[in-house]
């Protein structure tokens, strides 16, 4: 819960349709679908147009139930934000209430929630009231096999609901943009067609993924193929990254939020931004977890190699699968022979001299001898100072 006591919003002006602001938030609804403006700027023109005290979009994974994209202006904090995507999402009564509806047909919280029921909602206790919130009607604006989109108008404390007029209103705006979320999901699967900078990750030995804000996956070199087929920690489900635990995909949910993937006017600009994330990834056994280390790709940094629209570079790390060490490169860099270089490989990968020995048919002595050899041309002592130094080797295979 906030620290400070929010201020009570002013009770809202009945809605006029002035044609050319309609005109223009359909327009733009069709333009963030495209790409070319972020979704902040329609939804604040939705809050302008009824005098809003939030607007929200949000997607919710069909299967599992997260929070798979979420866009909100006015309202709450960013800390607020990322409070529903974490876990009020999961506790708001209203979502169950739209959730039974029709794709877009719509609904008002104050037809189902009387005062007695929000006295003892923990959502709205703990949640809604105390950032200032009170009113919403929403609709399923949006629905496939992978994602169930929701929208909200929202009003806050001191304010009224939407009334019939205001209703009729939303549904007309509502249709316009269903289409345009249709649009903007199919483009974010065609988008992966036309990477060209997607060629360069082919060639890295670590696990890379290429999502957009929706958790699509755009790209997935050799390694993160390989890793996806036998890592039941990750997966793609309907095109999207899933995880076997839901956590997950909250924080990664959460870490492209922070990250800006979707524009740098996709969220409130008083939204804390940072360069780079990491997300923890485990399964809930003994093992060590993976790490996911996001980083944004954004065209004009990128000279447009990725496409047109930010994305988020995710590479992944196995905590508990040590580094492999590339012979070729120790030999490269080290002037070792063929057979010189699979013993310092060996060595680095914790085997034994005799079990080298045994691994390569020859005697025990011969491996010695090839240590030695080792030894003197990376000037080290130690069997330790050899893994030490080859894990600091590139893993280029």
């Amino acid at each position: 819960m906030p620290d400070a006591e929010p201020v009570a919003h002013p009770v809202a002006e009945p809605v006029a349709e002035p044609h050319a602001a309609f005109d223009a938030l359909v327009a733009g609804l069709y333009s963030a679908a495209a790409g070319e403006q972020a979704w902040s700027q329609p939804l604040a023109a939705f809050q302008a147009l009824f005098g809003a005290w939030g607007v929200h979009l949000h997607g919710i994974d069909a299967g599992q139930g997260n929070v798979s994209f979420s866009y909100e202006v006015g309202g709450f904090p960013p800390e607020g934000a990322l409070a529903y995507i974490r876990h009020y999402h999961r506790i708001d009564p209203r979502s169950a209430m739209v959730a039974q509806l029709a794709p877009g047909q719509w609904k008002s919280c104050h037809q189902l929630f009387d005062d007695e029921f929000v006295a003892r909602d923990p959502f709205y206790q703990e949640f809604l009231l105390p950032y200032g919130g009170r009113w919403v009607s929403g609709s399923k604006i949006y629905q496939d096999a992978e994602v169930i989109a929701f929208f909200g108008i929202h009003r806050g404390r001191g304010m009224q609901p939407l009334d019939d007029a205001e209703l009729a209103l939303g549904q007309r705006l509502g249709r316009h943009l269903s289409q345009a979320l249709g649009l903007w999901r199919r483009q974010g699967r065609q988008q992966a067609r036309h990477l060209l900078g997607a060629a360069v990750l082919e060639h890295l030995p670590h696990p890379v993924l290429l999502l957009d804000e929706q958790l699509q996956l755009q790209h997935a070199n050799p390694a993160a193929r390989s890793r996806l087929q036998d890592d039941p920690r990750l997966r793609i489900d309907g095109g999207r990254l899933a995880f076997g635990r839901p956590a997950a995909q909250q924080e990664l949910v959460s870490a492209l939020r922070t990250l800006r993937i979707g524009g740098a006017d996709a969220y409130r600009h008083d939204s804390p931004e940072r360069s780079r994330a990491t997300v923890r990834v485990d399964d809930g056994s003994s093992r060590a977890p993976l790490a996911l280390f996001v980083t944004p790709l954004r065209p004009a940094q990128t000279m447009g190699a990725f496409g047109a629209r930010p994305l988020a570079m995710v590479v992944v790390h196995d905590v508990g699968r040590p580094a492999e060490v590339d012979a070729f490169v120790a030999a490269a860099i080290f002037d070792f022979t063929p057979a010189e270089a699979a013993v310092a490989v060996g060595v680095a990968r914790g085997r034994t001299l005799a079990e080298l020995a045994a691994d390569h048919g020859v005697a025990p002595s011969t491996v010695r001898a090839q240590l030695n050899a080792v030894f003197g041309k990376m000037g080290v002592n130690r069997q330790a100072e050899v893994a030490g130094a080859l894990a600091a080797l590139p893993a280029w295979g």
